[in-house]
């Protein structure tokens, strides 16, 4: 699919490598942006969390969105341009290592869906591969980085493998980030594991809200939790 349209805005992903999908729509949806005046999305892709913030957050917030990709970050530069956020989002072609160093800003609300794919086999795309490989932004650069750029009330958010939940965690704690949210995320009701999970960190030491979500019903359909959770979003 080439557009995906939502109530407030319309994404064109014909020349991204990964498209917009549920991880993403679920991440933008779950997370609090109400008090961020200040918020960065690493990693943009198609545009889609940094116009999910721009649509959930303050008027006066503005939201900074990270692309290494040249060509993600002209579909995302178009697709916030034609969108009512525009004034609200600043698209940046860079990669995130470089920017977290030279940066000067601290963040009150930081989010990626990163790249995650770790020893597994790589596509002939190198965008794809880019896109969905930790060789491009290890989950330990990635940390680090967040560590120097997020104001000292802020929150940093992910989605990630849940088999990769503990080793993260971890890794965010060497930087003296504190989990104080964690989702799990199971694909059908019935299921036995999760198969994603979301994390929120922050540098204050916060009481641990622990939640799951279930996608879709047993009949395939979505479920009524993750309707109510994307219902501001999907037509």
């Amino acid at each position: 699919m080439s557009s995906f349209t939502f109530k407030q805005f319309t994404i064109h992903q014909e020349n991204t490598a990964m498209k917009a999908g549920t991880d993403g729509v679920l991440l933008g949806a779950w997370c609090d942006f109400s008090e961020a005046d200040s918020i960065l999305d690493i990693g943009t892709g198609t545009g889609l969390i940094a116009l999910m913030a721009a649509q959930k957050s303050a008027e006066s917030a503005r939201i900074y969105a990270i692309e290494i990709d040249t060509d993600a970050y002209n579909q995302a530069y178009g697709n916030v341009e034609n969108s009512k956020f525009a004034n609200k989002i600043n698209i940046v072609n860079q990669d995130f290592i470089n920017f977290a160093a030279e940066n000067k800003t601290n963040y009150d609300y930081i989010v990626s869906n990163p790249p995650f794919f770790e020893n597994s086999q790589k596509s002939s795309d190198n965008k794809r591969t880019l896109a969905r490989h930790t060789d491009s932004l290890p989950f330990s650069k990635l940390i680090s980085g967040v560590a120097k750029i997020i104001s000292y009330k802020g929150f940093f958010s992910v989605i990630i493998p849940a088999i990769s939940c503990l080793e993260f965690v971890r890794l965010c704690a060497l930087s003296h980030l504190h989990l104080c949210h964690k989702t799990l995320i199971f694909t059908k009701e019935g299921a036995e594991s999760p198969r994603r999970v979301m994390l929120t960190f922050s540098k204050e030491i916060l009481p641990l809200v622990q939640d799951r979500i279930t996608i879709n019903s047993k009949d395939g359909k979505p479920s009524e939790e993750y309707r109510e959770l994307t219902k501001d979003f999907y037509l």
